[in-house]
């Protein structure tokens, strides 16, 4: 296999970068085909740039139904677990439970063909009404996950009064960080509403990169850079725009109304890239801090592989092959 390796920074700044999610929209592919897809990309051109399978823990016995016909034997597939959630605190740790023990099966039924290190799941809403039950269940799901072999990224459901319960839950996740937690940031959907806007995803950077706290995002970064969709009728956050944001807020400290200037270029000549580092306007970041920035802002799941990278095909980012 011939690999389609752009500048190091580039390289550097996209490695593993991409969380396959073809379950879900608007993609919405049956478990076969998507699974099928994430095989194939293994062995393509463009596969340094992919990460783990995205599927809900509740699907991972029908998944093991379709191993012996799909899961390569000479490849090891990776997956981030959805959890069930619930609507309080008491439902959310019992599904827990279940969650565990679909991982646990799928593990056990498929050995070293699988690697199941991440889970993701969305906190009730009701939990995150105050500190001290935010931080208490946040900690016990923490333990139960990493004693499990999983990092746990925990979500605030999005819509009003969102930034409210996010910020509750980065102060408990910051008081808990020697365990491996993180925060996961839901950029968009298939609706306008879904989308959060710039000054929002300013602040979850400041905030995971003030808390030393990783960070993960989900949907609506199909696109290497800021553009208006005629589908969504709003304009679509950049893969590009966040990561370069994130990694340029680690490097140099920026404020939010600086992170915000990045994630609102629709340009994509400010993005430069060379084997040397990355630099946007007159802010540059060396490839060799890349790396280390990466740890703090770490992936974001979509539904289509080839999207993105067509994308960055068209803006000369990444070679035709």
């Amino acid at each position: 296999m011939i690999k389609n390796l752009p500048s190091k920074s580039l390289q550097t700044l996209l490695s593993k970068i991409i969380d396959y999610a073809g379950l879900y929209p608007p993609a919405n592919l049956p478990l076969e085909d998507a699974i099928c897809n994430f095989v194939k990309y293994q062995i393509d051109s463009d596969e340094w740039m992919l990460s783990r399978f995205i599927i809900p823990a509740k699907r991972l016995t029908e998944l093991s139904q379709l191993a012996e016909q799909v899961f390569p034997r000479e490849e090891v597939l990776a997956f981030s677990v959805l959890g069930r959630g619930g609507k309080d605190a008491h439902e959310f740790l019992e599904n827990l439970k279940l969650d565990i023990e679909d991982i646990y099966a799928f593990r056990k039924n498929h050995g070293v063909g699988v690697l199941v290190d991440m889970f993701e799941v969305v906190l009730p809403a009701s939990a995150l009404g105050d500190n001290s039950s935010t931080l208490d269940l946040v900690n016990e799901a923490a333990d139960v996950l990493n004693k499990n072999g999983l990092i746990v990224f925990f979500e605030a459901s999005y819509g009003e009064g969102w930034q409210v319960r996010a910020e509750k839950l980065i102060r408990s996740l910051r008081k808990i960080k020697d365990k491996h937690v993180g925060f996961k940031l839901r950029t968009g959907g298939v609706t306008a509403d879904a989308f959060p806007s710039t000054e929002q995803v300013a602040w979850a950077i400041a905030s995971t990169r003030d808390a030393g706290i990783p960070m993960k995002c989900t949907a609506g970064l199909h696109h290497p850079v800021r553009h208006y969709n005629e589908n969504v009728q709003t304009k679509m956050h950049g893969f590009i725009n966040v990561f370069g944001a994130g990694v340029l807020a680690v490097a140099h400290k920026l404020s939010q109304e600086q992170i915000k200037s990045i994630l609102e270029d629709e340009n994509p000549a400010s993005f430069v890239f060379n084997n040397n580092g990355f630099a946007w306007k007159n802010l540059r970041v060396a490839t060799s801090k890349i790396l280390h920035a990466r740890h703090q802002i770490v992936s974001f799941g979509s539904c289509s592989f080839d999207e993105p990278r067509e994308d960055l095909q068209k803006i000369g980012l990444l070679k035709h092959l």
